[in-house]
């Protein structure tokens, strides 16, 4: 037995451990972005973006280009992140790739009918262009609502006509969106590929930076991936560059669609956060606004110290668990959590932390060491599998202090342990 195979023998745990205390990492991140909302009563806090991250990040795709499904959907499929795919509705004569996407997660936004320029049409033209894109789109995508829609040519139109079918609207003028931006109706992106601004890596890495130094938002406009015949091709190298840079930048970036990211603002900077009882264990949150909630659903951020006397919190929304985390920020106690606006009460639960299992040794051939890490006076199961799946108890323990040393058996090929408190 050797030192390096025991790593491999805890993946719970090292999850568990990262859950925990890669916050406390991102704590000085966290504290220098300031929250942005409506009336939020102290302690607390509505952040400015997903999960308090520094900056917001959208990818959209205009024009309905081939390799947009062929290869920009499975790339960002195989890291989890969204995008917006503006399409114009004329020209889909093939709906399948197009339910696909948005069956894995993906926005379906209106690129308009024809992708007239909507500078030089009448007023009958223009409804027509924004409101059945829409319709055709909601109708052929019927798990979603079509709510943003890209300027074609980046020709902005009437506002007012706009804002009568969208939330948002996506221009092109080559900026960062701020946090809270004046006009939804006119949102820049940056034009990407070879008549783009971006064009690389390096360029996209910029972007993200830029971004971040405002606490804004991002968003970037692609056409045709290599050969596919679209607009200011992109090469797919530089995108899957690009992805795989995001991807793991991820505690920096939100990754969201281009609607996603309209939805949070506009809730963010709509909603109340009021705590209406607290006992012992437990506190009781409504967060609420007036906004439309059959479009207006999406999660936000919220957080707040923990009470004195409490080790860590557990969040629920209207009954149901919802995400949250505990981390330490300035020698704080914290918990973040996501709820949706008008979604039913919050309740923050007093909790314990789950322990964590580290600096595992030897103890000759026939067994090891490991220390176990958690509260005092909490109780704890140790429980060991084969495969992940089915697990069988070792042995308990209640701790005295803050963490004991165990000794378990050498286990005969591959195992995993892991430790849970009992309640």
């Amino acid at each position: 037995m050797v030192l390096k195979a025991f790593a491999r023998r805890f993946p719970l745990q090292e999850m568990t451990l990262y859950r925990f205390i890669l916050p406390v990492a991102l704590a000085a991140v966290l504290a220098a972005w300031p929250a942005m909302a409506g009336p939020v009563a102290p302690p607390y806090e509505v952040g400015t973006w997903q999960g308090f991250r520094t900056a917001a990040i959208s990818f959209t795709f205009d024009d309905n280009c081939s390799n947009q499904y062929a290869i920009a959907v499975p790339m960002f499929n195989a890291k989890g992140l969204k995008i917006t795919l503006f399409t114009v509705t004329s020209w889909v004569s093939d709906w399948s790739n197009v339910q696909d996407a948005a069956a894995a997660g993906h926005e379906i936004a209106s690129h308009t009918v024809t992708h007239a320029n909507l500078g030089g049409v009448t007023a009958v033209q223009l409804t027509n262009e924004l409101l059945n894109s829409q319709t055709t789109i909601n109708a052929q995508i019927p798990g979603q609502q079509c709510v943003t829609v890209a300027y074609p040519n980046c020709v902005e139109p009437s506002d007012a006509v706009t804002a009568t079918y969208y939330i948002g609207a996506r221009t092109c003028s080559g900026s960062i969106i701020p946090s809270s931006p004046g006009n939804f109706m006119s949102l820049s992106s940056y034009v990407c590929g070879s008549l783009g601004s971006i064009n690389s890596l390096a360029s996209f890495i910029n972007t993200g930076n830029s971004a971040a130094n405002t606490k804004g938002w991002g968003v970037f406009l692609i056409h045709g991936i290599d050969n596919d015949g679209g607009y200011s091709p992109l090469a797919s190298a530089t995108l899957q560059a690009t992805v795989d840079y995001f991807s793991t930048n991820q505690n920096r970036y939100w990754i969201q669609t281009f609607g996603n990211v309209v939805r949070y603002i506009r809730e963010r900077n709509a909603s109340t956060v009021t705590q209406i009882a607290s006992n012992d264990t437990t506190l009781t949150v409504q967060v609420t606004n007036t906004l439309n909630s059959a479009i207006y659903s999406f999660p936000i951020t919220l957080r707040r110290p923990v009470p004195t006397n409490w080790l860590a919190a557990a969040v629920s929304q209207n009954g149901q668990p919802v995400g949250f985390q505990n981390f330490v920020l300035n020698t704080t106690n914290y918990v973040m959590f996501d709820v949706v606006p008008n979604g039913g009460d919050v309740v923050i639960s007093r909790s314990v932390p789950p322990p964590v299992l580290s600096n595992p040794a030897a103890s000759g051939s026939t067994g090891f060491n490991l220390q176990l890490n958690g509260n005092d006076g909490v109780t704890y199961a140790i429980s060991s599998s084969s495969d992940l799946v089915s697990w069988s108890p070792i042995q308990t323990n209640t701790l005295n202090g803050s963490s004991t040393n165990l000794q378990l058996p050498a286990p005969e090929g591959q195992q995993f342990y892991r430790a849970q408190w009992v309640p």
